[in-house]
């Protein structure tokens, strides 16, 4: 069965002419990366493994042989095929006894999004090398009408520093920093939250801009700007303000990579250009500089149809429902469209979950929970297997109960009372 398996993926990577030489030439591109930097960026070098998955019929194609015989060797590469529970994301995988650097088709055609996509995550491949693995942080605040325009000033004022030289790039650095803290010091847990996401997706997002991107300045640049009218900052700010913090930071301290430690680039920056305390006069301050009260006005009306569509959530959640306990999850998402929902969890609107119960997927919408020890689909249908914008394919030796009415929750087939 395993053989006839990796036969069907070979044949369905050879099938696609237009994809033929996806996966040797982003190889190739890796290994141009890699001999460029010779591991002066991080002290070790990115290259490593490379898996290209077709999500819609799990087919591989990699660029070495793994440990477990799990791929077939051909002309250029090998190929094979993803077993069913393996997550399949632009991402690390730790598979057939490799790790390996994942990335999902299609590849972006544009080549340089291509190679920054690569050095991104080949940097996540080594992050736990580095001592920088990877942590979770909720960052609700930045689903606030508070939270997002603090956001978007410093986004401004990073891409304001980019943009300008001398003193003036100091002071538009320090006053990203600024806005940055007062963030922090009107939500509790903001600090934390956004430091998990700073050293895991802004680290990796700044090595992919500055070894993948052939003016790094401008690619930066480029995704501030886009971010500005950014509509789920939790889980993808750091995407922008990553590579800005990274670059800046080559400029002032070269050396802080090697520094990281504890800190989060921001806070090394902000050792050396001393930015203001975060007063209500100098926030006023920043803000007017770069278009707050535009930004305030746009973030009202914003946070008034969030808030329509929360509470509609909220009821979806209380109301019928598939409750998942997750005790081993594996995810896929979308990081641009995570809603933060308070004292809930967050809603991913485009979500893969995988765990012994089986696997779900949502393309209008699931919740998981603060603790992530719970998963919520909402409206189930009469088996409650599937409902609007998701469905529930349970693993073998598993069967639906209600435990409330409404409720529904996988459970072991064996512990189901035989019918009378």
């Amino acid at each position: 069965m395993a053989r006839f398996a990796r036969i069907i993926a070979a044949i369905a990577f050879c099938a696609a002419p237009a994809h033929a030489q996806e996966g040797p030439r982003a190889a190739a591109e890796l290994t141009q990366i890699c001999r460029a930097d010779s591991a002066a960026l991080w002290g070790v070098s990115l290259c490593g493994p490379l898996l290209i998955v077709d999500p819609a019929t799990r087919a591989v194609w990699a660029s070495a042989p793994d440990r477990a015989g799990q791929l077939t060797a051909q002309a250029e590469g090998w190929a094979g095929a993803l077993p069913a529970g393996v997550g399949i994301a632009n991402s690390r995988l730790d598979w057939a006894g490799e790790r390996w650097i994942m990335l999902a088709r299609p590849l972006p055609d544009d080549e340089t999004e291509r190679r920054v996509l690569l050095a991104h995550e080949a940097w996540h491949r080594i992050q736990d090398d580095l001592g920088l693995a990877a942590r979770e942080g909720a960052n609700a605040h930045l689903a606030t009408e508070r939270g997002r325009t603090l956001m978007r000033l410093e986004l401004r004022a990073l891409a304001t520093a980019l943009r300008s030289n001398g003193i003036g790039q100091r002071r538009a650095a320090q006053d990203a920093m600024l806005l940055r803290a007062a963030r922090h010091a009107a939500f509790a847990p903001a600090q934390a939250d956004e430091y998990a996401l700073d050293r895991n997706e802004g680290l990796a997002a700044y090595t992919g801009v500055r070894l993948g991107a052939g003016h790094p300045l401008q690619f930066a640049l480029r995704t501030l700007d886009a971010f500005d009218s950014h509509e789920a900052f939790a889980r993808a700010y750091a995407y922008a303000s990553g590579p800005a913090y990274g670059l800046l930071l080559d400029q002032h301290r070269p050396r802080w990579r090697q520094e990281m430690a504890g800190a989060a680039p921001a806070d090394l920056l902000a050792a050396i250009l001393r930015p203001e305390a975060p007063t209500a006069r100098a926030i006023a301050r920043a803000g007017a500089l770069y278009g707050g009260p535009g930004i305030a006005e746009e973030e009202r009306a914003r946070a008034e149809a969030a808030r329509t569509r929360i509470a509609a959530l909220r009821a979806a959640y209380a109301g019928p429902r598939l409750e998942l306990t997750l005790s081993n999850p594996q995810f896929e998402f979308d990081p641009n469209q995570v809603t933060p929902i308070e004292e809930l969890g967050a809603q991913y609107q485009i979500l893969t979950l995988r765990d012994s119960w089986g696997e779900l997927r949502a393309i209008e919408g699931a919740l998981i929970a603060l603790d992530f020890r719970t998963a919520l689909a909402a409206t189930p249908g009469p088996d409650g297997l599937s409902g609007p914008g998701w469905r529930l394919t349970l693993a073998p030796g598993w069967a639906l109960a209600q435990a409330a009415p409404g409720v529904w929750s996988p459970i072991p087939a064996p512990t189901l009372s035989e019918p009378e």
